[in-house]
């Protein structure tokens, strides 16, 4: 049993960020169960530092992730969660090729072993 308690809308909200960058057949192994706070965590420094990345790219080389910690990561996450999530699910994000590529990369084993 997942150690968080998430709507279906949050769930679909992860699944959709996951299928961005890996596809649905990776995506299907995230659900209500199976999702941990650490997958929460994980998936919101994703998509933050591939939004981030995205919107520089062309005017920044190197682009760095300035994302700092909370005291509440869990909430922090969730919230990020739900506000970029939604593009991801309705299909309307657009992210660098480039990026998608390398923070996906970055993410895609710890993603997957933060799942139970």
């Amino acid at each position: 049993m997942s150690d968080v308690n998430l709507t279906e809308e949050e769930v679909a909200a992860v699944q959709a960020i996951v299928t961005a960058f890996y596809g649905e057949r990776v995506a299907n192994r995230y659900h209500a169960g199976s999702i941990t706070a650490q997958t929460l965590e994980l998936a919101a420094q994703l998509i933050t530092g591939t939004e981030v990345c995205s919107k520089w790219i062309d005017a920044v080389p190197n682009p760095k992730d300035l994302l700092t910690p909370t005291n509440s990561i869990r909430k922090w996450a969730i919230r990020v969660i739900r506000a970029a999530g939604e593009p991801f699910a309705r299909g309307t994000i657009k992210i660098n090729y480039t990026c998608k590529l390398t923070r996906g990369l970055q993410f895609r084993s710890l993603l997957e072993a933060s799942l139970r």
